[in-house]
């Protein structure tokens, strides 16, 4: 499995038939592992190699930078999710004035000039591609008849009747809707980051955090999460309680969110250290962050938090 950020830079891996999957497949989620799984069915039955074609940033952070959404993952998280669902390559290319002016008419030509081995493309049924976004899913497969190209469009997933979407994801991450987050992503919602020193406060009123170092571009509402935590550094998995937010109760500023996990067993037990790489899954959200009257309240609300979270079956 290769990630590369070029077309060129995929050289000889070229010698085979090629099926390209093609689309920004930010958050990666249920309408996009269709059209992924799709893409190595079609790969595989020609013997060939299925190839996600993608991009680091949104179009529009170049074309509208002022209207460039917030990310559900980073480039990294992308690739690794990609590969999970049966891609064997990944083109993450910087969308650029190149990309931006070619006429939807010449695109599938511009793939097959740079990948002679091309025998196939897969997208979404609401894909667009070419100069103003000219060219919709049914106009490709129409130029890819044409050119002897296998063109395979799949159908949009909804939920609850509405289109399964990456920006009715970020909307419900934003209003703390993890469980409709989950099922529209078609598995749980995610945290990457490294274990840092913290000022110990949870410690000092019984229940201890670690502290993780994580600033996502799309984020999920202000609040307390229930869910698994799996240090990849040692392997172990634990139920665990997170909570997202300005902390203002303790916090005398109001300044960058923070990311608190406390897993529910012992830390000293546990034998997580600062620099741990921590992957967590949130599977409920139990309630919004608010300003408690003292710290004792605030310490009466964590072990409410903490009974909630014992009693749900969580996963990872």
């Amino acid at each position: 499995m290769g990630i590369f950020s070029s077309i060129d830079q995929m050289g000889g891996e070229f010698s085979s038939p090629i099926n390209l999957a093609l689309g920004m497949f930010d958050g990666v989620h249920m309408g996009h592992q269709e059209v992924l799984k799709a893409s190595a069915g079609r790969a595989r039955d020609c013997n060939g190699k299925s190839v996600a074609f993608t991009f680091p940033a949104h179009p529009a952070s170049y074309l509208r930078p002022d209207l460039a959404p917030p990310l559900l993952m980073n480039p990294e998280q992308k690739a690794r999710m990609l590969h999970s669902y049966g891609v064997d390559h990944v083109i993450m290319r910087d969308f650029d004035e190149e990309l931006s002016q070619i006429q939807a008419a010449d695109f599938p030509t511009f793939l097959l000039e740079r990948i002679p081995s091309l025998v196939g493309l897969s997208v979404g049924k609401n894909f667009r591609f070419g100069r103003g976004r000219d060219g919709d899913s049914a106009y490709l497969k129409e130029i890819g008849d044409k050119l002897g190209m296998l063109v395979t469009v799949v159908d949009s997933r909804t939920m609850e009747g509405t289109t399964v979407s990456s920006s009715r994801i970020r909307k419900a991450l934003g209003s703390g809707e993890i469980k409709k987050v989950n099922e529209m992503l078609g598995r749980d919602y995610r945290i990457y980051g490294q274990v840092l020193p913290g000022k110990q406060m949870g410690r000092t009123i019984g229940f201890p955090t670690m502290n993780l170092l994580w600033n996502p571009e799309s984020f999920p509402a202000y609040g307390v999460y229930a869910g698994m935590v799996k240090n990849v550094t040692i392997g172990s998995i634990l139920p665990a309680v997170a909570n997202y937010g300005i902390r203002p109760t303790v916090e005398n500023d109001i300044g960058i969110p923070k990311l608190e996990i406390h897993v529910l067993k012992d830390l000293d037990i546990c034998n997580w250290k600062y620099g741990s790489d921590l992957e967590m899954s949130l599977n409920e959200f139990i309630r919004p962050e608010m300003k408690f009257k003292s710290v004792d309240d605030l310490r009466i609300q964590i072990k409410r938090d903490r009974e909630i979270a014992q009693k749900l079956d969580l996963r990872f």
